[in-house]
């Protein structure tokens, strides 16, 4: 615990570059789920391929290039077959093992193979911001109340350490 608490302090007084990265279990991987980032628009093309168009603008950084250096507004990026269909599977209602399991029937991979490729697929997306994961106990009761909040449905809850 006291590791942790050091670490964090270096890493906030930029001494240690990254900040300490907590080690998920095989169980809690498989059981995250794969969320779509919002601001990232996507369609699918006639071929089934699905093109995702990134807004250059969304932060703040950004919004100052695009003006200053006449950069397009908007990004596009193509996905292959693959990449298509687990970007359609990742809607915040399959985890990563049903992706992985989908994903092995439709191209004929092994698990280790799926699991493998997906891992890496979804840790590009994930460092670039067009992925988030929902990782915890009860994912799926997590994600339905993220979409009840966004429909104006649904209180505030803290628990023993939330604000009052």
């Amino acid at each position: 615990m006291m590791a942790a608490t050091l670490n964090n302090v270096l890493h906030t007084l930029r001494i240690r570059r990254r900040p300490p990265q907590s080690q998920r279990s095989r169980a809690d991987v498989m059981a995250s789920a794969p969320v779509r980032n919002s601001v990232v628009e996507w369609r699918k093309e006639e071929t089934g391929e699905v093109s995702l168009i990134i807004p250059a603008d969304h932060k703040r950084t950004l919004r100052f290039l695009v003006r200053v250096m006449n950069l397009p507004a908007k990004r596009v990026v193509a996905l292959d077959a693959v990449g298509s269909f687990v970007w359609e599977q990742c809607d915040g209602d399959r985890t990563f093992g049903e992706v992985s399991e989908a994903l092995a029937k439709q191209f004929g991979m092994t698990r280790r193979e799926s699991e493998a490729s997906l891992a890496e697929f979804f840790r590009v997306l994930g460092k670039r911001g067009m992925l988030g994961f929902v990782v915890a106990d009860g994912v799926k009761e997590q994600i339905e109340a993220a979409k009840s909040k966004g429909r104006g449905g649904g209180k505030r809850q803290h628990g023993k350490k939330g604000r009052r």
